[in-house]
Formats: C-alpha cells, structure tokens, sequence
C-alpha cells in the first residue's frame, strides 16, 4: 500500500470510528431519556392515583370482562385503521391492573418493554398500529398498552389503532345510569384526567 493510499485508509477508518463514536453516544442518550422518562412518569401515576384514592374516586382501566359480564354483544365487526383519540382509550382487556386510567405503569415489571417502546419513539422510528375495540364511545386495549402510555407521555393526542367495535345492547356500564354497579363510585368523565 502506497503512502497516498494508507493516508486515505487512515482518514476513512477515522470517519468509521468517528460515526460509530457518535451512533453510540446518541444511543446512550436516546437510553437516558427514556429511563428518565419513565420514572417521571411513574412517579406521577403514583401521585395521581393517590389523589384519586384521597378524592375516593376509581382511577383503574375499565376491564372489558365488566362488558361481556354486564351487556349483551349483538354485533362485532372490524372498523380497521384508523385514529383514535388517546383521551378515549379508557380500558383494557386484559391488563387492567398492569396501567392505571392515564395509562401511567402501575407495576415495575413494565419497566423494561416501557424504555424499549420509548427508545424506539425518540429515535424517530415508527411503531405498529395498537390494537382497539370500540363500545359505545371508549376503547379498550387489545395490544399496545405500552404504546399508548408512551404515546401520552410525550404529549401527543391521538394514536393509529386496527379497530373492532363491539354493539352493545342495553345501557353502559359506565353510562350515569348504572355508574353505581361500577364500584359504587363516580366515573370520572372522558375528558378529565391529568396529562403525561
């Protein structure tokens, strides 16, 4: 190898090292946000649930057993992509107990899929549709709860979602006449709730 072309060898492999320095320096940095991102989140769900609890006012996800339990289903069928609102998205499926109803992470067990969700977002790289069921005018989360909770952390208002709505005959359990089968509290209204 001649001088001119070592000397272009050295330069290239110093803008490798140079890149690879600065990928994972931005990487790390993506990391630190989102831990820090979490824990204040976190924390806040901790605060809002305690307030909740001190106001005597339900703060859980509805649970979609509540509605297969207490309604008749007389028509299911797939609405497909589309957006939804994230101050509507106010149950779950099944992990009712796993994000309270601002979709704060009530268990440190999420903490790890939480970060990862939340790297993936900082790095500007898109994320699946999460996965909804519509009844009445709320949704229920199928897959996807740690998007969601992602989602409202960083402010924003709607998410692309794969529907299916649910009809329902019969009143809500949610609605202000059966409000009191649902754990004998208020309900707090769709749009209240503080903000991630």
């Amino acid at each position: 190898m001649n001088d001119f072309n070592s000397f272009n060898f050295q330069i290239a492999m110093a803008q490798d090292q140079r890149a690879s320095d600065s990928w994972e320096n931005r990487n790390q940095t993506i990391v630190k946000q989102a831990v820090r991102l979490y824990e204040r989140v976190y924390r806040h769900g901790r605060m809002a649930r305690l307030l909740a609890w001190l106001r005597r006012r339900p703060y859980q996800l509805l649970n979609l057993t509540m509605v297969k339990q207490q309604c008749q289903i007389s028509n299911q069928y797939h609405l497909g992509l589309q957006t939804a609102q994230l101050n509507q998205i106010r149950g779950s499926a099944d992990r009712s107990h796993d994000f309270d109803l601002d979709f704060h992470p009530r268990q440190n067990h999420s903490r790890q899929r939480w970060v990862s969700v939340a790297m993936v977002w900082l790095a500007g790289e898109p994320l699946p549709p999460v996965e909804l069921i519509q009844v009445g005018n709320i949704y229920f989360v199928e897959d996807g709860h740690h998007r969601i909770s992602v989602a409202k952390a960083m402010g924003q208002l709607e998410i692309d979602a794969e529907v299916k709505a649910w009809q329902v005959k019969g009143a809500l359990p949610w609605d202000p006449v059966r409000q009191e089968l649902w754990m004998g509290n208020e309900m707090p209204s769709l749009s209240s709730g503080s903000r991630s």
